[in-house]
């Protein structure tokens, strides 16, 4: 499937992009591709919600529940910690193809709600607006095709307490044609994975993402070569070295969707880079987001980071980290900044 749709497009870059360059060439990509939702999380990273019957049948999720939601996010003060992650999330999927035999996609109109039948004190699930720390409790997780919610699965626990909390649950809906899913029960852990510590002589360099994606020569434009040269990646006909700007999200693979980012930038010319002050990070992001009690504020300053207005800088840049042997903030450098290294996960 995917190796057709990628062949849809190198024949509409080929004829349309050489002989009109007007918007409505990416009309009739995205007629060609078929584009579905873009999602948070996307495939079996989700909780995936099907039926065990063709417009009707029993609710299901398709999910493997021996696996542990790990909390990762740590904040502690007072004695106590709390813990978050956000994922994994609830989808509906609206076109994908069931991952497994005996499963059914939701007719449109088919609303979604889960139904919190116990829940381990500490625990708590924050659907949407809603936070549910105690059972019995239903929230709307949504009606297709539009259904994908993100919970939050938060613990405050002892400071010195780690263990697994669990939450069983079932999902219903007032859909005619529909029935109650079985009982899930879902673990939540705070007990944080062995990680391996030992520092590396040399931090290994993480790619930054193209400045301009499918601008393989980085001169500013994208042209009609570079974008056959990003399809072929995409084909494996050609290596990902010939066009590392093909790859936005540096997974080594070209996907459909990074090819319809190349043929906008190709139809619109490349956006132009946005220039950042500290400034506005201090006030969009440090400030109301890091600079808070139990994270980073003055009095708290956990892992010796502070991050309020007046001594973010002195606290980043040209900083050793506590954590790795990388500088907190490296000038001219961000992908080997530990702080970039932090946020974008490996």
């Amino acid at each position: 499937m995917f190796r057709d749709e990628v062949l849809a497009i190198v024949r509409s870059v080929r004829v349309s992009l050489r002989v009109l360059r007007t918007s409505s060439i990416v009309l009739v990509l995205l007629g060609v591709v078929g584009r579905g939702t873009s999602h948070a999380c996307t495939g079996l990273a989700c909780m995936q919600i099907w039926s065990t019957a063709d417009g009707g049948g029993a609710l299901t999720v398709y999910w493997d529940y021996s696996k542990l939601v790990q909390t990762f996010f740590r904040v502690c003060g007072g004695g106590n910690c709390f813990f978050s992650n956000n994922d994994p999330g609830f989808m509906a999927p609206p076109t994908d193809p069931p991952p497994a035999p005996g499963l059914f996609r939701l007719v449109d109109g088919t609303d979604v709600t889960i139904q919190i039948m116990t829940i381990d004190d500490g625990l708590s699930m924050q659907i949407e607006s809603t936070n549910v720390t105690q059972a019995p409790a239903m929230v709307l997780l949504g009606t297709m095709p539009t259904i994908h919610v993100h919970p939050v699965w938060k613990i405050l626990a002892p400071q010195d307490q780690s263990k697994n909390y669990r939450v069983t649950y079932k999902l219903t809906t007032t859909s005619a044609g529909y029935g109650e899913s079985d009982l899930y029960q879902q673990t939540v852990t705070n007990i944080q994975p062995t990680v391996d510590v030992t520092p590396t002589p040399t931090a290994t360099p993480i790619p930054l993402p193209p400045v301009c994606p499918g601008d393989c020569d980085g001169k500013g434009t994208v042209t009609v070569d570079e974008l056959i040269t990003c399809v072929n990646i995409a084909l494996d006909t050609e290596d990902i070295s010939e066009c590392s700007a093909c790859d936005i999200d540096g997974s080594h693979t070209v996907t459909v969707d990074e090819l319809i980012i190349a043929v906008n930038n190709a139809l619109t010319n490349c956006p132009t880079p946005t220039t950042v002050t500290l400034d506005e990070i201090q006030t969009t992001i440090f400030t109301p987001t890091c600079a808070t009690q139990f994270c980073h504020d003055a009095a708290s300053h956990n892992e010796g980071l502070v991050l309020a207005a007046g001594a973010s800088y002195d606290n980043l840049v040209g900083v050793a980290s506590m954590e790795s042997d990388l500088m907190r903030v490296k000038p001219g450098d961000p992908a080997n900044s530990f702080l970039y290294q932090k946020l974008t996960g490996p």
